[in-house]
């Protein structure tokens, strides 16, 4: 009988140091914290120094028409339309001996009205996916530009420096059709700004050139995280 007591007391002994070895092993949900839950759609900031380089990849892009509810007028909501072609054609110039072709916009347009989205400013993985197939994509990029935050900083007595800024935020996805995941998919923010030197009230910051630098940084650094 004492044995038996003996050997149990000992078993309980191992199961309790094995029990504690694993939890040790095993990192808590606190530790395991790192950066975020993968296409979640939440903002980042971002900072990257990448460069946009021409894609080398032989498949097929459909980019859907650009939805700009940011607010902006003028000149800046047309520099915030150029940076964003720009980018894009950096990695896809549509050149004759680019291996990575570019669906025509008839066929992303009829896509579209076969396959219309719920939320034209937040669609779903399962809809980009429907909307690729439709037009023969391998992959569907969605770029939308979200309400812009401007501010003035800055003096100006006889002589000063005043500086823009404007914080950009982006929703931006990629989506491989194939694989029916997403290759990207977060709000963005970029800050761009414009300082100049005033000499009474001559020189103004441009507020049209930091709304496009606001989105230079969140389009590189969209277009350099997948291939």
């Amino acid at each position: 009988m004492m044995k038996r007591l003996f050997f149990l007391i000992i078993m309980l002994l191992m199961l309790a140091a094995a029990s504690v070895s694993a939890a040790e092993r095993e990192a808590s949900s606190i530790d395991a914290i790192d950066q975020g839950v993968a296409d979640t759609g939440e903002t980042h900031f971002v900072a990257t120094d990448a460069k946009i380089t021409e894609c080398k990849l032989s498949y097929t892009v459909a980019v859907l028409p650009y939805v700009d509810v940011s607010g902006l007028e003028g000149r800046s909501r047309e520099m915030a339309v150029g940076a964003v072609k720009d980018s894009l054609k950096k990695k896809y110039p549509g050149k004759k001996t680019s291996v990575t072709k570019i669906s025509g916009s008839n066929e992303v347009q009829k896509a579209l009205l076969q396959y219309p989205f719920e939320n034209p400013e937040a669609p779903l993985l399962e809809e980009l996916v429907a909307v690729g197939e439709a037009c023969g994509a391998d992959r569907v990029i969605f770029i939308s530009l979200l309400p812009v935050r401007e501010k003035e900083t800055g003096f100006m007595v006889v002589a000063g420096t005043q500086t823009y800024s404007a914080v950009v935020t982006m929703k931006l996805k990629c989506v491989d059709v194939q694989e029916e995941k997403f290759l990207y998919n977060q709000n963005v923010e970029g800050i761009g700004s414009s300082t100049s030197i005033n000499f009474w009230k001559i020189g103004e910051p441009s507020r049209a050139k930091a709304v496009k630098r606001g989105v230079e940084d969140c389009m590189r650094n969209f277009l350099t995280s997948f291939e």
